[in-house]
Formats: C-alpha cells, sequence, structure tokens
C-alpha cells in the first residue's frame, strides 16, 4: 500500500498535475478548509433558534398547569358538597374538565386551555356557591323559634254544586257527524 501512495506522489509530481491523493492530511476531502473554521454565532441568534425549536413545546405545558388547577379546584367544590348545593356550576366544571382533556387527546392545545380555565373558573363558583347555602341553614336555624303554634287557618266554606245545565240537541254524540237531527232522551218514543 505504501508504494502505491509513493508511486501517486511521484508521478504528481513529476507530471505537474494534481492528483488526489490519501496522504494530504491538510485537506479535507468532504469540503473546502474555510468551512471547517469556527465561526462566531451572535447570541442572539441561539437564543431565537431555541424559542423556535421550544414554542411548539409550550402548549402541553400550559394545559397541564390549568388541566391540574382545575382538577384541584374541583376536588376542593366536591369538598364543600357542592354536588347537591351548586349542581349547576358543579356538573358544567366537571364537563368542561372532562372536554378540556379529551381536547388535549387530540393535540388542541388552544382549546383544552379555555376549556381547563372554564373548568376552573366554575369549579371554584360552585365552591363558593356550596359554603354560602351551607351557611345559610345555620344562620336561619339561630334565629329564634315562636313559642306559640300558629293558629290553623279555617276550612273554606262549602261549594253548592251548580245548576245541571242542559243539553242541546246539537251538541250530543248521537248527532255529531250523522247530520240527523238529535233525538232528546227524555222524551218517550213513540
Amino acid at each position: 500500500m505504501g508504494l502505491l501512495i509513493s508511486r501517486m506522489t511521484s508521478l504528481r509530481k513529476s507530471s505537474g498535475q494534481r492528483f488526489s491523493t490519501f496522504d494530504q492530511a491538510h485537506r479535507s476531502c468532504y469540503r473546502p478548509r474555510a468551512l471547517g473554521r469556527h465561526r462566531y454565532h451572535p447570541r442572539w441568534a441561539l437564543a431565537l433558534g431555541a424559542a423556535l425549536v421550544c414554542a411548539p413545546g409550550c402548549g402541553p405545558v400550559e394545559y397541564l398547569n390549568i388541566a391540574t388547577k382545575a382538577g384541584a379546584a374541583l376536588a376542593s367544590a366536591k369538598q364543600a358538597n357542592a354536588e347537591q348545593l351548586a349542581p349547576y356550576e358543579y356538573t358544567a366544571a366537571e364537563e368542561y374538565l372532562h372536554k378540556a382533556r379529551e381536547e388535549a387527546g387530540y393535540s388542541q392545545y388552544q382549546q383544552s386551555i379555555e376549556f381547563g380555565r372554564r373548568a376552573e373558573s366554575l369549579a371554584e363558583r360552585a365552591r363558593a356557591l356550596a359554603v354560602i347555602k351551607a351557611q345559610a341553614p345555620s344562620a336561619s336555624a339561630s334565629v329564634v323559634a315562636p313559642t306559640a303554634a300558629p293558629p290553623e287557618p279555617a276550612a273554606p266554606p262549602p261549594v253548592a254544586p251548580a245548576p245541571a245545565a242542559r243539553r242541546s240537541p246539537s251538541s250530543s254524540p248521537a248527532s255529531r257527524g250523522s247530520g240527523k237531527p238529535a233525538v232528546d232522551d227524555e222524551q218517550p218514543r213513540k
């Protein structure tokens, strides 16, 4: 192998042509030497590149933050017995959180973040209503109850039956649709 390389080098030197040989350590066979030098990269360009690479990853991070807050708010509302005391707000918060998780499953992070925010606000509202309604009966129980029972209302007077109205011949069931005059049931037949 060494004989071949030395022979190629001697041929190149004698003929004046440039042959590409293996023993040229200063040259790269893949690119010019100028491309191999270290270049100065401005810091703003590096920061911009990092921001562009990381920007698509912000959707899931924000969604996870919102969904965690909404889940905690929903658990707090459930602990305050909002299922019975504020059923509309609690159920709406549950469904919005479910929809947020569904949209995140389809990588629709903007919609899932919006549904998560609605779920969080409704869960907080349900908890607040449940706390207010839970305190309302205790406030009314502290009022002193009357000692004497209220008098019972008098029974309404009896209603006399209305006099029976006589049917007109045209309204009897026998005459409907037949086209014949109605026969009064009170008159004897001949």
